[in-house]
């Protein structure tokens, strides 16, 4: 069975809310939770954990850029994706360095366009996390051959010890 992929949407467009929903809802094993408020979702990102967020650039709350770094602070593994009809250099420059955004969506978005890319997304995420799941374990594999190691050296040092 699949694992849910969770998304969270942020657009104070209620009409884009729905149309963004609408394009991803064919997506299999894919929830999504959408909001018209940053700062409400900031809040609901503290509560649930999810893979994806994607944001509008412009707000009256908080810029995307704003609401990104926030959110990382709390979720730093979610992919971020900004979607916006307003790009300067200076935005999207801002998003890559500043909010670590993996991808920068133009709007208007072709409907088949955004749900490539967020299968992208997801699919490179199911990919990564095997790795990112072992990698943890060799980790831990280390960290308990270290500390058997360490262990070892005071037995050593008092059998030393005891014969000197």
């Amino acid at each position: 069975m699949n694992r849910t992929t969770r998304i969270l949407l942020v657009d104070d467009d209620r009409t884009c809310l729905r149309m963004v929903k609408k394009i991803l809802a064919p997506i299999q094993d894919c929830q999504i939770d959408a909001f018209t408020s940053a700062n409400i979702a900031l809040e609901k990102a503290i509560q649930a954990e999810y893979d994806i967020v994607i944001s509008d650039y412009m707000m009256p709350e908080m810029d995307g850029i704003t609401f990104l770094k926030q959110y990382m602070k709390s979720q730093p593994r979610t992919s971020r994706i900004i979607l916006s009809s307003y790009c300067t250099k200076a935005s999207l420059y801002g998003a890559v360095n500043e909010a670590k955004v993996l991808r920068y969506i133009e709007k208007p978005c072709n409907e088949h366009a955004l749900r490539s890319i967020i299968e992208q997304v997801i699919k490179e995420r199911t990919h990564r996390q095997p790795v990112v799941s072992r990698a943890s374990e060799m980790l831990n594999m280390i960290q308990s051959q270290e500390q058997l190691i360490a262990h070892q050296a005071k037995v050593i040092d008092r059998l030393k010890s005891a014969v000197a």
